[in-house]
């Protein structure tokens, strides 16, 4: 059986193919960056931004997907015994605070990325704010899944209650 996302949407392919591309580009920079270090002695400049900033990118443009495949541990134990309406009550407050949440990063990210794109990188060249538009797009990218689990649970259509 493949952890594969099966026939999703193609938004979830897009991150899905994100995700596998950013792993194998972390494990081919961290390669890279271990041999030139023990085996020539020469580490690149760029050996410790670099794979940082992959694994940021990677972590929020993916998470949005890993929430809507569910593989995160859930405590529901006092949920479940809860009466369904008051469940999916719960549930719908669930997900409106978390897209309160995620839209208070986006806008407390804006003047973070605004200050830093006047600096750069040194040992890439890159502007400083590469780092930091990882949150408000993978923000975006989690917005997007908890709207959809937000428009499941309230038309019934399927999805997690809780």
């Amino acid at each position: 059986m493949s952890d594969r996302p099966a026939a999703g949407t193609l938004p979830d392919r897009v991150i899905y193919l994100l995700g596998a591309t950013g792993m194998l580009t972390l494990f081919a920079v961290i390669i890279y960056e271990v041999g030139m270090r023990y085996l020539f002695s020469r580490p690149p400049l760029w050996s410790v931004d670099v794979p940082n900033l992959v694994f940021i990118w990677l972590v929020f443009v993916v998470v949005g997907l890993t929430t809507k495949l569910g593989p995160q541990i859930r405590v529901v134990f006092f949920v479940a015994r809860l009466p369904p309406r008051l469940r999916r009550g719960l549930a719908v407050v669930q997900h409106l605070a978390v897209l309160l949440m995620l839209g208070t990063f986006i806008y407390q990210s804006l003047p973070i990325i605004a200050l830093s794109s006047s600096q750069t990188m040194l040992s890439t060249g890159w502007p400083g704010s590469v780092y930091f538009y990882a949150l408000p797009i993978g923000s975006v990218v989690m917005a997007w899944y908890q709207l959809g689990a937000l428009r499941r649970l309230l038309s019934g259509t399927g999805g997690h209650d809780t």
